[in-house]
């Protein structure tokens, strides 16, 4: 009930696994208003999508148990409050499992996090995901810790994030937020003889005349064929950024995609990319690092640059593939 794109391409891949055990039905209860078509119509066989109406309705769905519920994310919208908790702490199932698809929000920020610290919600659930990333001491507020809080990595939508056969344009694409330093980044885009799109929702101070800037949230159905057409993706994230896994989002479609990226060297990342095989990091962000940087790609030849692509979509699909996530989830807590 939670709604952003990431949770509707989590619905797709958890659909892909269900759809994959003959005779399993899935209910999507959901609260979404926005149209995410451009991610996938459809749904596969013995699916529905359920739209919240309220606590009531939600009970008449449960006249017979469930033998799996999977809760996702905290619903942003107050309405959907109450039945998040009772889904939690009441309802009656085989197995019920809390996964965490974004960091926790901060005390003040979602209602119905709020609403789960006081009443301790997710005691109610056998488990729980939290991105490893994130911290265990504020999931432990909601009632989900010890061994019940388990931690999972990001992952990406390998179906919906796959090679386009777009021929790369002469231009570099960003994308993101958190920590960022598009500044920086257009220095030196322009220094290296390129063009630079960019979407993002955090509008820069000051950008070089010509640079294609758009906002991220209202072009969400464009963000794949422009990292797609792009020459390299680049995720300039600040250098004091605490959060080392910042812009991973964003580089891990791109290199779904098969494209060369560039973004900053940490613990976290260098576990992803290995610098001049399937991909590139930067040690301090600098217009100069990011010339050097786009030069390495700028030099490589269509046969280096097609097997530094294929090696960066096969990280993703080992290491960070949401169809194995959603897979692994539900051998784990449905044997039948």
């Amino acid at each position: 009930m939670h709604e952003s794109p990431e949770n509707f391409h989590f619905e797709r891949g958890f659909g892909r696994a269900c759809a994959a055990r003959v005779g399993l039905e899935l209910d999507i209860l959901h609260d979404f208003e926005h149209d995410y078509a451009f991610i996938g119509r459809g749904l596969p066989a013995g699916t529905r999508r359920v739209k919240y109406t309220g606590l009531a309705g939600l009970k008449k769905l449960f006249k017979d148990p469930y033998d799996l519920v999977v809760l996702l994310d905290f619903p942003k919208r107050e309405r959907c409050a109450p039945g998040f908790v009772w889904l939690a702490r009441e309802a009656k199932a085989g197995k019920k499992v809390f996964v965490a698809n974004h960091l926790i929000p901060m005390p003040g920020d979602n209602f119905t996090g709020a609403l789960s610290r006081r009443v301790k919600a997710l005691a109610g659930v056998d488990a729980g995901y939290m991105l490893e990333f994130d911290d265990k001491r504020l999931w432990g507020e909601t009632g989900l810790g010890g061994k019940r809080l388990l931690r999972r990595g990001y992952a990406t939508d390998c179906e919906y994030y796959k090679e386009q056969g777009t021929k790369p344009g002469e231009y570099v694409f960003s994308a993101g937020s958190t920590g960022r330093d598009f500044e920086a980044l257009a220095a030196g885009v322009k220094k290296a003889g390129f063009k630079l799109k960019i979407f993002s929702d955090m509008a820069p101070k000051a950008l070089p005349r010509g640079v294609d800037f758009k906002p991220l949230s209202k072009n969400l159905e464009k963000l794949r064929g422009a990292a797609a057409g792009a020459r390299a993706v680049v995720v300039p994230v600040r250098d004091g950024h605490i959060n080392e896994a910042a812009g991973n989002s964003i580089a891990f479609l791109a290199m779904a995609l098969g494209k060369p990226v560039l973004t900053r060297r940490t613990r976290y990342m260098s576990r992803f990319i290995q610098d001049g095989v399937n991909g590139f990091l930067y040690p301090i962000l600098s217009p100069d690092s990011i010339v050097a940087g786009l030069e390495s790609i700028k030099a490589l030849s269509p046969a280096k640059s097609l097997r530094m692509g294929a090696a960066a979509r096969a990280t993703i699909l080992k290491k960070a593939n949401l169809d194995s996530f959603t897979a692994s989830l539900l051998n784990r807590f449905l044997k039948k």
